[in-house]
């Protein structure tokens, strides 16, 4: 079995046909969880005759739904699937066992899917069968793409992503407190595409008395994430977006630090009650943590306030962060981060693997937070 290609080995047709499959992926992300999500793409003669992508959880695969849509077609044609094909039993039948009745000659898959129920099984059983394998095509982008489930499926924890609207002198509010709007209208459409790509979003219970804020989707067609409110009291206000549409919008589910135990609880109102057996930011965030993943929710977006989202990167519990810069500077008001026990430059904290983008003269940088 070829386990790698070279980038030289690669067509500019397996990459046209590999970036279809990344489109098909990304579409369907946020609506497949705790699932990943999938794309592939049917080629045959040079020409796609099936595509598909992950269904929500407990449909078919992105592998089967392709397949499908070729039909006849799919006999010695080419599978491009953006992950490596699943061999065990879950909610629907291994797609490996699919691959091989349709006949398919060839597999190129970008990246090993890490849950240990696969990890190169897939491949392997399809090497067996005869049908030629190869993997690593357009590997980073698939890699980025899915990086909250290889987190969550390999570590036990779900991954989380912090996010800060600032001014370039680090402000997310003025000295009033006013915060709306500091970025641009297309910077906000972009943390929608970020919401509709996490399973959860979480702020503190300042910024729900203070700003309300639906925590939903609206830009595009999908569900709504899990809403999170993180607080130090089992209350948020009964006239809040979050309790009116509490189980109708989507799950609302209040985290408060401490009990005796971790511990889950519905109240009348609809709201989950989640306490965390733990009094300290990094004890509760630790206690939220393994409940959510027992409770099936892969990734979180932190979207503030600030108290909050600190605390998670202070603490090593932030995967990644999106830092989002407006083209403003205010001398004064609240700072975007600020921790308990601020750093010496020589332990700080920097961004692996950064990234930066702009929009519409707003700056956001992302990267993975490790500290020195």
């Amino acid at each position: 079995m070829r386990e790698e290609n070279t980038a030289g080995a690669w067509t500019d047709a397996d990459i046209r046909f590999m970036q279809q499959a990344l489109s098909l992926a990304d579409k369907a992300k946020g609506l497949t969880f705790p699932n990943p999500a999938v794309g592939a793409v049917v080629v045959k003669n040079g020409a796609v005759v099936g595509k598909g992508a992950t269904s929500p959880c407990g449909g078919p695969h992105a592998e089967r739904n392709a397949l499908k849509q070729a039909g006849g077609k799919a006999r010695g044609a080419v599978l491009y699937v953006t992950l490596e094909p699943c061999c065990h039993v879950g909610r629907t039948g291994p797609c490996t066992g699919a691959i091989i009745d349709a006949g398919i000659r060839k597999v190129v898959a970008s990246v090993r899917d890490k849950n240990p129920l696969v990890n190169g099984k897939g491949m392997a059983l399809l090497a067996e069968a005869g049908i030629e394998v190869c993997t690593g095509l357009l590997e980073q982008e698939a890699q980025r793409l899915n990086e909250d489930f290889f987190f969550w499926i390999t570590h036990r924890r779900p991954w989380v992503s912090v996010k800060l609207a600032m001014t370039l002198d680090g402000k997310i509010a003025d000295t009033s407190g006013d915060s709306r709007w500091i970025t641009s209208v297309h910077s906000r459409a972009f943390v929608h595409d970020l919401r509709r790509k996490h399973a959860a979003i979480g702020v503190g219970r300042t910024t729900l008395e203070n700003d309300n804020p639906r925590l939903t989707v609206r830009h595009g067609k999908t569900g709504n994430p899990v809403r999170i409110v993180f607080s130090s009291k089992a209350y948020a206000p009964p006239n809040s977006y979050f309790v009116r549409t509490a189980g109708k919008k989507s799950r609302s589910i209040l985290v408060v630090r401490g009990g005796r135990n971790r511990s889950r609880h519905m109240l009348d109102n609809g709201v989950e009650v989640w306490r965390t057996a733990a009094a300290d930011w990094k004890g509760s965030l630790r206690g939220f943590l393994r409940t959510a993943y027992e409770e099936n929710i892969p990734s979180v977006l932190i979207e503030g306030g600030a108290r909050l989202a600190s605390a998670f990167v202070e603490h090593g519990l932030a995967n990644r962060v999106y830092l989002m810069y407006a083209n403003k500077i205010l001398g004064g008001g609240a700072e975007g981060l600020a921790f308990e026990r601020p750093l010496a430059l020589s332990r700080c904290i920097y961004l692996d693997n950064m990234e930066i983008s702009t929009f519409s003269g707003d700056v956001v940088i992302t990267g993975i937070p490790v500290r020195r």
